[in-house]
């Protein structure tokens, strides 16, 4: 049962995000954030709650911890309309911390896997997240 198996994997690999993430002082959704408005233009908090898979709800309380922290700033767009999110210089540190520690946690070493199993397994989960998303 290959969905049975992509839950339990999925659980695996999230909490070993969650631990790796910890030590640079971030939760997933955090850096999910910060990567998606690092080198960015600015982006709508509704766009950004879609991008990280939160609630338009969520997406504010998560914003507001980000902003007292010092990783984002918000700015009010012209003529009131939404906020426009960036990161900070304090922000970019936190994802300079967090990358190393991500990207050696997504090593085919250290996933169980040779590269070209990596390089497989990603193309299909990339097709089954497509069909997923279609269905």
């Amino acid at each position: 049962m290959t969905g049975w198996t992509l839950v339990r994997t999925h659980h695996a690999v999230a909490r070993r995000f969650t631990e790796t993430l910890a030590r640079a002082g971030l939760t997933p959704t955090q850096f999910g954030v910060l990567v998606e408005v690092v080198g960015g233009t600015g982006v709508s908090q509704a766009e950004l709650a879609r991008r990280v898979l939160v609630t338009p709800q969520s997406i504010g309380e998560l914003l507001t911890s980000l902003e007292r922290l010092g990783y984002i700033s918000r700015r009010r767009g012209p003529r009131g309309t939404a906020s426009e999110v960036r990161v900070t210089d304090a922000g970019r540190a936190a994802l300079d911390r967090a990358t190393p520690l991500i990207q050696a946690m997504n090593s085919p070493q250290a996933l169980g896997l040779t590269p070209p199993e990596d390089t497989t397994l990603n193309a299909l989960l990339h097709k089954v997240l497509a069909a997923m998303k279609d269905s």
